[in-house]
């Protein structure tokens, strides 16, 4: 009989300890929970940089010659703030830093890629901007000489043309079009065999 009130005991000692355990559990997951959303509301409330902050931050990066630091910030703003009001601006500026490869940490190919991506955001959102005639431009420039894709680059500079016909860099979109796959060598001699004598 003792070694059943042992048992009984130790079940009673058991079942009271669960049951604080239980009770101590439920309480620290509340406590929990509320910390957790209170971190969570502070830490979007207080650590987030504005646009603002972002575009100037980017820009002072640009004077310093900090280039890939800029080029984060600039990426940062175009993210996660598409209706700013220097959304316009960082995208432009997104583009020609990933044409000038300053992302040490991707490839020569995807940085051109990226370039291209920016370019055509920038072409598609704002076609009426007195920049846009240049991104296309630079798209298919960056498809001709630097990625050797003539068939597309054909299709931009051909496009360029046709919407920018009176451009100042028409001219030029026209002279690539004309020397599409030439090797500097084969333009110039196309140069010599044309030039009137």
């Amino acid at each position: 009989m003792e070694k059943f009130y042992t048992i009984f005991y130790l079940l009673c000692l058991v079942y009271s300890q669960m049951k604080l355990f239980i009770i101590r559990d439920f309480y620290m997951k509340k406590i929990f929970g509320f910390l957790l959303v209170g971190l969570t509301i502070f830490l979007i409330n207080c650590s987030g940089k504005t646009d603002k902050d972002l575009y100037e931050s980017a820009k002072k990066n640009l004077e310093n010659e900090k280039y890939s630091d800029a080029l984060v910030l600039f990426e940062e703003l175009v993210n996660e703030y598409p209706n700013s009001e220097y959304y316009q601006d960082a995208l432009l500026e997104t583009g020609q830093l990933y044409q000038g490869q300053v992302d040490k940490n991707i490839s020569y190919k995807e940085s051109l890629k990226k370039a291209i991506q920016s370019y055509r955001m920038f072409y598609s959102k704002y076609k009426d901007d007195p920049k846009a005639p240049q991104t296309l431009f630079m798209i298919g420039f960056i498809q001709a000489n630097d990625l050797g894709e003539l068939d597309s680059a054909r299709v931009t500079y051909t496009k360029f043309v046709e919407l920018y016909p009176d451009n100042e860099i028409a001219a030029s979109a026209r002279t690539e079009l004309e020397n599409l796959g030439l090797s500097p060598d084969e333009i110039l001699a196309k140069k010599i065999q044309t030039k009137p004598e």
